[in-house]
C-alpha cells in the first residue's frame, strides 16, 4: 500500500491559490473509453486445501493463476494545470475509471491447466457427469475493476502560439484499484491496492475561442498490481492494471482569454 505523495497536494494547492489564477491557469474534463488490457493474474494457496474421496490435497504455497480478459469500460478526469512559456504545462490530475470482466480462462493449479477437470476440483464436491467443467464456469463474464487516482502530468505543447496544438507528456501518481471477479456468480474474490503508477500521454488542442479548447488524447496508464485474498480457496492473488485511454475534452482558462 502507498499513500498519495505530499508533492500532488502541494502541487493542486498551488494551482488553487488565488495569486496565481491567470489567463495561463486552466481546468478541465474529459472523458472517454477504458481499454484495458488483459491480466495474468498469478499467486499461491496460503494454506493446504485437504483432500476429499475423489480429490488429492493442494499444499500450501501451490502456484495458482489464470487469464483474464476486460470488457471496454468508460474513464473520467478532471484537471487543474499551468502553462509556462516555452510551451511547457504542469497539470494536476484525478480519474475514475471502471471495466467490466468478459472471461477467465487457463486456470492454472501447480503448473497443470484444469480447464477441462470437473469442477468439483475446486468446490470440493462430488464429481458428476452432470457437473461442468472449471473452463466453463470461469468464462462467465460476471465481475469489474475500478480505479481511481492523482496524476502529477508534465506536458510539450508543439505549435504553442497556434490553434491547432499537438503534445505529448507523461505523468507519475497513485491509483486506488478494486477487484470483483464472480464468475458464474461464484464469490472468486474480490480486494483493493493502492500502488504508485505511471503514465503517457499524446494528443492535440484546439483553441475554440479565447475562452475554451477542446482536446483529443490518449493515454497508456500502468497501475501495478492488486494484490488480495481469494474467497473461494485459502490463496492470494495478484491482477495487473494496464490500460489505454481515448478521450475527448475541454479546458477553459481561469482569469480571462487564453494567450
Amino acid at each position: 500500500m502507498t499513500k498519495t505523495p505530499n508533492f500532488l497536494t502541494a502541487l493542486v494547492l498551488a494551482l488553487a491559490a488565488p495569486g496565481i489564477a491567470s489567463a495561463q491557469t486552466y481546468g478541465g474534463v474529459s472523458g472517454g473509453m477504458s481499454l484495458q488490457d488483459s491480466s495474468k493474474n498469478k499467486g499461491t494457496t496460503t494454506a493446504e486445501i485437504p483432500a476429499t474421496p475423489t480429490n488429492g490435497s493442494i499444499p500450501n504455497g501451490t502456484p495458482i493463476g489464470w487469464d483474464t480478459k476486460f470488457d471496454d469500460g468508460y474513464n473520467f478526469s478532471g484537471y487543474l494545470g499551468h502553462r509556462f512559456s516555452g510551451g511547457f504545462r504542469a497539470e494536476a490530475e484525478v480519474n475514475y475509471s471502471r471495466n467490466g470482466v468478459k472471461r477467465h480462462r487457463n486456470l492454472l493449479v501447480g503448473g497443470a491447466n484444469i480447464d477441462g477437470a470437473d469442477v468439483a476440483i475446486l468446490t470440493r464436491g462430488t464429481p458428476a457427469a452432470t457437473n461442468p467443467t472449471v473452463g466453463a464456469v470461469i468464462s462467465s463474464g460476471i465481475g469489474k475493476t475500478r480505479a481511481f487516482g492523482g496524476f502529477l502530468n508534465g506536458y510539450y505543447d508543439f505549435n504553442s502560439g497556434g490553434s491547432l496544438q499537438p503534445y505529448v507528456g507523461a505523468g507519475f501518481g497513485v491509483q486506488r484499484v478494486k477487484v470483483d471477479f464472480r464468475p458464474s456468480n461464484v464469490d472468486v474474490g474480490q480486494g483493493s491496492d493502492t500502488n504508485l503508477a505511471y503514465q503517457f500521454m499524446a494528443g492535440a488542442t484546439y483553441k475554440v475561442g479565447p475562452s475554451a479548447e477542446v482536446f483529443a488524447q490518449y493515454n497508456y496508464r500502468d497501475a501495478g498490481k492488486t494484490k488480495f485474498a481469494l474467497d473461494l480457496l485459502p490463496a492470494d492473488l495478484s491482477v495487473k492494471t494496464k490500460q489505454s485511454i481515448l478521450s475527448l475534452g475541454v479546458r477553459v482558462p481561469f482569469g480571462g482569454g487564453a494567450e
